[in-house]
């Protein structure tokens, strides 16, 4: 699961006019767990750590609702595009080094400062 972390500015909202939204301090991407729990389908995160063939299938089965040509597209673009990929993929082999009894209390924090 993926949802956007901040300290929302709500006064800004109980004006007339166009709406805004007003950020303070950091904006955080708060993303679910690496790894999927027991059978559950991969869904996120999870499916980069999957190899490309797979990672197709799975994004068709999370999607059927959507044309596999642009599923295709999209996964090409993601795999040429993405900056965090290779960030899932040695998060992913960090965890896998843990006992399975401490691999669900790992937490990994990417900070990326761009200026």
């Amino acid at each position: 699961m993926t949802s956007v972390g901040a300290k929302i500015d709500n006064s800004v909202t109980r004006q007339s006019g166009p709406y805004c939204f007003k950020i303070q301090g950091k904006l955080h991407h708060l993303t679910g767990p690496l790894l999927p729990h027991g059978n559950h389908t991969p869904n996120y995160a999870q499916i980069y750590i999957l190899d490309t063939a797979e990672q197709l299938n799975v994004r068709r089965l999370n999607n059927r609702n959507i044309d596999p040509v642009v599923i295709d597209n999209l996964q090409t673009m993601l795999l040429d595009s993405h900056p965090y990929i290779g960030h899932y993929h040695h998060a992913y082999k960090l965890i896998r080094e843990k006992p399975v009894e401490e691999q669900e209390e790992i937490t990994i924090r990417l900070h990326v400062n761009l200026q």
